[in-house]
């Protein structure tokens, strides 16, 4: 059997029940409810919430 630690999870969102352990966790999941993305393709009109959608595109 496995021993699995549980991590400290400080950082609740206030618009649902999840909640994070880091603090980055949380701000990139609160974009999830404001619709915010800030990331912008340089080449087209698109636009995505997290840097690793952007680089996929």
């Amino acid at each position: 059997h496995q021993h699995q630690q549980r991590q400290v999870k400080a950082f609740a969102c206030c618009a649902c029940p999840r909640s994070f352990a880091r603090k980055h966790d949380l701000q990139r999941h609160i974009r999830v409810h404001t619709g915010a993305k800030p990331y912008s393709c340089l080449n087209c009109t698109k636009a995505f919430a997290r840097t690793d959608a952007l680089k996929r595109h």
